[in-house]
């Protein structure tokens, strides 16, 4: 039987349901919906989402995290596994951090954000298309550095031989996580564009530059991102 739903459609989009034409498609979007209609009750919300989990004999499954616990059965790692896997998660994130490519995506971060919140009420008396490109900004500023830091950390994860031959392939979940920066700072830039042209400050202007050498730092970094093909939204 054919799923309704898109596999990973809600890993490479930008987050903005009331925006999505795929929202009807999406478990992700469902089970976020189910949650609040169940008042934070996950397992009646997963229920509500996907219905009892069946076999194909018609006999009732039992729940996920109890076919998952019985699988892996005692095999928790150790306290001395846990402290050399913890101390290898922050090396990298320090390491990723230090990246001028992370560097300047946070520095655009906080620079749109500090500009936005200076606006006060401007944002709400502006006219459609100057709130709506606000709005844009708004939107896109903090989720363009985490999809680049999430695409800077998975490329660095990939360690072994086997890993490094794929770090060439279009479709990984970096190339996906960075095209999805990449199309939000696109058209976050032509926002910053409309933003800039209501107004005589000159923040709005750098911060327009600012997004479009993110964008080409981006591409450097990241080649073939944009052949990256996004489950429902790409064909």
């Amino acid at each position: 039987m054919k799923s309704q739903w898109i596999e990973f459609i809600s890993s490479y989009c930008d987050s903005w349901c009331e925006r999505c034409a795929f929202t009807e498609r999406c478990s992700h979007f469902a089970m976020h919906s189910a949650i609040t209609m169940c008042d934070g009750d996950v397992e009646a919300a997963l229920q509500l989402t996907f219905g009892e989990p069946r076999r194909p004999d018609g006999v009732q499954r039992p729940p996920a995290h109890q076919r998952i616990a019985d699988i892996l059965g005692h095999a928790d790692p150790t306290p001395k596994e846990l402290a050399a896997i913890g101390r290898e998660v922050e090396a990298r994130q320090e390491r990723m951090r230090r990246l001028p490519l992370a560097e300047a995506s946070l520095d655009y971060a906080i620079g749109a954000r500090r500009w936005l919140d200076a606006q006060g009420r401007r944002r709400e008396t502006s006219e459609a298309a100057v709130a709506g490109a606000m709005e844009i900004v708004s939107w896109d500023a903090s989720l363009i550095h985490a999809k680049i830091m999430r695409a800077l950390n998975g490329r660095d994860e990939q360690t072994n031989g086997a890993a490094r031959g794929a770090k060439k392939a279009v479709q990984s979940d970096w190339n996906g996580s960075a095209k999805v920066a990449l199309l939000s700072l696109e058209r976050s830039a032509v926002a910053w564009q409309t933003i800039a042209g209501s107004t005589t400050a000159e923040a709005a202007g750098a911060l327009m530059d600012a997004a479009a050498r993110l964008r080409s730092a981006l591409l450097d970094d990241f080649p073939r991102a944009r052949e990256f093909r996004r489950p429902g939204f790409d064909r």
